[in-house]
């Protein structure tokens, strides 16, 4: 089994400071693979040389503790909600939705437009457009009167020039029409959630629905082959399509699952390390000691709500990590205790979040080694201790794919 680090040359390379950060993708398809996957995804040389550089830059600044002028990513997560109930999955309560994400809970077009477009005024070189919920469930209307969808959004990134155009999904919800507009928008990639196979699959992707008359691994697996065969048949060769999974599903047979996708037309086949989000704060012998958070330094998380934070681990929307509320959007409102509660965050641009003195302090105790100083950093899942891709925790359930005992974080 060869599982390999993302751009493991490149962290080696600028990874010299005494702090680490680390990445919980591992990329299971060769390396040569791996740099057909890349190269398909671009036009021209001038294109794939702006990625050298974009990919590059990213290793400075966490090397550098560098944050540069603007965001070099943005993540931009078009709907909150889902339509799967995974049961290792932090938003899967109504709590969460109620509590957490709030009243709005589908970024709105004319706002989704207006952050594609700051992006390609600041240079932001790619936009990811998944966070927490299930984008391909996106529908909005704009001001133009037009009901848009998500390969809408896509198009739109595409058109506008930004250079590396992105999503998750579980893979679902895809309809043959929607299928072939995505392919039509021209996204660099599309990466499906698809964590294990056949029975093991189902444990872990459960549908909220009570029963589905098709099996769903089977689903994604056909919705896969149907997005690769319309790119191919078009002679595109993008979007270029991965899979990813959590590693205990796939424990028994590794290269079965890294085989049979391939085998389907997948370009890049990447597997994630176990992350416990159960409970609200982690023990403090699970807090990783001399690690700093290379998030802030990269990208910005604007969610369907239109709160900007500085990193995709600020799942809860901390206020002490909150930037403000994009410009132009609504005021937060949520529902705790039966209780509506509106929240006027400061509205702010990309530009200004990026400059702001709140995001300048979270640099500053990353940099000194004091993340510890902000709870949410403290407690966040990404800096705990590691444990490797092929970590099965003790309470992991291998016959239900599933956390045993414990309460979700509140």
């Amino acid at each position: 089994m060869n599982m390999r680090e993302r751009e493991k040359d490149l962290v080696d390379q600028f990874n010299n400071n005494n702090l680490k950060f680390k990445e919980t993708t591992y990329h299971f398809s060769s390396k040569e693979k791996e740099e057909q996957f890349v190269k398909a995804q671009f036009e021209t040389p001038e294109q794939l040389a702006r990625y050298r550089e974009y990919r590059l830059e990213w290793h400075r600044r966490s090397n550098e503790f560098d944050a540069g002028k603007f965001p070099l990513t943005v993540i931009c997560e078009l709907v909150s909600v889902c339509n799967l109930h995974c049961s290792m999955c932090y938003t899967n309560t109504p709590e969460f939705q109620e509590a957490i994400i709030g009243v709005q809970r589908v970024l709105p077009w004319d706002t989704v437009v207006s952050v594609i477009d700051e992006c390609v005024e600041i240079g932001v070189y790619s936009i990811l457009f998944s966070w927490r919920g299930e984008s391909t469930l996106y529908r909005s209307k704009g001001s133009d009167g037009k009901l848009h969808d998500f390969a809408d959004v896509l198009d739109y990134a595409r058109t506008r020039g930004i250079l590396e155009v992105t999503s998750l999904t579980n893979g679902r919800n895809l309809s043959d029409k929607l299928i072939e507009k995505i392919v039509l928008a021209q996204p660099n990639w599309i990466s499906f959630s698809v964590d294990g196979m056949d029975d093991g699959y189902g444990k872990i992707r459960k549908s909220l629905k009570a029963e589905e008359a098709e099996d769903p691994f089977q689903v994604v697996v056909s919705n896969i082959k149907k997005m690769i065969e319309i790119r191919d048949t078009l002679g595109f060769t993008r979007p270029q399509i991965r899979t990813n999974t959590i590693f205990p599903p796939i424990s028994n047979d590794p290269e079965r699952y890294k085989t049979f996708m391939e085998e389907i037309g997948v370009g890049l086949v990447t597997v994630n390390e176990l992350l416990d989000f159960r409970g609200a704060e982690l023990p403090e012998e699970a807090i990783s000691d001399n690690w700093f958070c290379q998030y802030p330094f990269q990208r910005l998380v604007i969610s369907a709500n239109s709160i900007i934070m500085p990193c995709p681990g600020a799942h809860n929307e901390e206020d002490e990590l909150v930037l403000g509320r994009y410009m132009g959007a609504s005021s937060k409102q949520i529902v705790k205790n039966g209780k509506t509660k509106t929240t006027n965050y400061a509205e702010i641009s990309l530009k200004q979040a990026w400059g702001s003195q709140k995001l300048k302090k979270i640099h500053k105790l990353h940099r000194e080694n004091r993340r510890k100083e902000i709870l949410s950093c403290k407690h966040c899942r990404h800096g705990a201790v590691t444990h490797g891709v092929d970590w099965i925790p003790e309470d992991w359930d291998m016959e239900r794919m599933e956390w045993r005992g414990r309460m979700w974080r509140e």
